[in-house]
């Protein structure tokens, strides 16, 4: 589905040297590691989004749809939560529906300001899996989250991946729990650039 061989990527530092891997349908990998070591910065590699660096990127067809839910929901705070759905593609007629399918009922007329952060990254869920992605990036979707409400999402996520077998996943979190539990195949970037990968059983990605 999508192949990265990276050489390097640097701001002021070297940020993340060589690596390669491969994604391949129905993959969930992990990106994990302590803060700083380039997680989110490789996810947007990945995405598409930072061009800036030596290597290759290459995805096996030109209308892969890639789906990216950022860590803050990035909500359009002067549309209510039904319109943040229909600008990403969702019919209205189905707005109820995909809410529902986050566990959100009656939220469609508020606006993100009325809803607290655990419900706003449940929106910003809804509104990634609306165009049917076949990849899905999640940068850190449980973090500032209290760990009941961490929990609920985490569990909720892994129902919605469950029922898309073909869905590609990209996690980046800091918590192996999140890898564990959502993840079929680890990715661990550590400090000083050292990179180790931590291959499951049923499938694997290849770090050099």
């Amino acid at each position: 589905m999508l192949e990265l061989k990276l050489e390097s990527k640097a701001y002021d530092r070297r940020v993340l040297g060589p690596l390669e891997f491969r994604i391949e349908p129905g993959q969930r990998l992990a990106l994990v590691g302590p803060s700083g070591c380039g997680k989110t910065t490789l996810l947007n590699i990945i995405a598409g989004l930072d061009s800036d660096y030596t290597g290759t990127r290459r995805v096996q067809r030109e209308d892969l749809l890639i789906a990216y839910m950022f860590q803050e929901p990035r909500l359009l705070p002067w549309r209510t939560v039904a319109q943040n759905l229909v600008l990403a593609g969702t019919g209205e007629a189905s707005v109820d529906a995909a809410l529902a399918e986050v566990g959100l009922h009656d939220v469609a007329h508020l606006y993100p300001r009325q809803l607290s952060l655990g419900m706003a990254r449940r929106v910003a869920l809804a509104r990634a899996l609306a165009i049917k992605p076949d990849l899905l990036l999640l940068d850190e979707p449980l973090v500032s989250l209290d760990p009941p409400t961490a929990g609920q999402l985490r569990q909720l996520l892994k129902a919605l991946l469950a029922e898309r077998p073909w869905l590609s996943m990209v996690l980046v979190s800091h918590d192996p729990v999140d890898a564990q539990e959502l993840a079929d195949s680890w990715l661990s970037l550590e400090p000083k650039n050292e990179r180790v990968l931590l291959p499951s059983e049923e499938k694997t990605a290849s770090a050099g």
